[in-house]
């Protein structure tokens, strides 16, 4: 797995985002220890098919328009893209997904989560589905891992562990609440408190060295 895949898998699991504010609710769940499986496993295998049917269409243009130049100009695409989010965010046109969340006035629960309060199989699964859609920074991992072309196998692999990675906070969860049912919500709860006080720094942050390094990066190849 690349340098800069493993970067991104990290970030795309420790940033603030509405996979945790799922988990956390899931966590107060009467029984929190069967959502949370389906959660989390619906999501891992959903991305994971995702990210190779993408990884596979990356590395098959980067066979028929030249290689490194494709993936060159998907790099300055992209980080022209999230500089354009980074501006988004600093102007105020756009705003965090847990900013904008209407929550329930008895429970503090976001609207949207009500139904996790104490789901079904299908609906934990369909949640952890929702809230780990591929985004730009899942692209650009994609897009790295396709470019060393490797093996279908080795592929797979990496995709992953970019995915386990992603899923940090889902699984970290969910061991806690089999091995420490008591501490889980706690811990959960301290970092989600945390995320919500510098979302915003954090993202912003985040796109704007994202942004520029892939800029540098793609252009760096184009011109070699």
């Amino acid at each position: 797995m690349s340098f800069e895949a493993l970067v991104l898998g990290l970030f795309s699991g420790l940033r603030p985002g509405t996979s945790l504010a799922a988990v956390l609710v899931l966590l107060r769940a009467p029984a929190p220890q069967r959502p949370l499986f389906f959660f989390t496993a619906a999501g891992l295998v959903t991305t994971w098919v995702i990210g190779m049917l993408v990884v596979a269409v990356f590395h098959g243009a980067n066979v028929a328009l030249g290689g490194s130049t494709f993936t060159a100009v998907l790099d300055i695409a992209f980080g022209a893209a999230a500089l354009g989010f980074a501006a988004g965010l600093q102007q105020g046109w756009v705003q965090p997904a847990a900013h904008h969340a209407e929550r329930s006035p008895a429970t503090g629960t976001p609207s949207r989560f009500r139904r996790l309060r104490d789901p079904s199989a299908r609906v934990a699964a369909l949640a952890g589905v929702g809230t780990h859609l591929p985004g730009l920074v899942y692209l650009v991992a994609l897009n790295a891992i396709a470019a060393d072309r490797p093996a279908l196998v080795k592929a797979g692999l990496q995709v992953a562990m970019y995915d386990a990675l992603w899923f940090l906070v889902p699984l970290a969860s969910l061991a806690l609440v089999i091995v420490r049912p008591g501490a889980a919500l706690d811990h959960l709860e301290a970092t989600t408190a945390w995320a919500r006080r510098h979302e915003h720094a954090v993202l912003l942050a985040g796109a704007l060295v994202l942004g520029g390094y892939l800029l540098v990066k793609g252009t760096t190849e184009l011109l070699t």
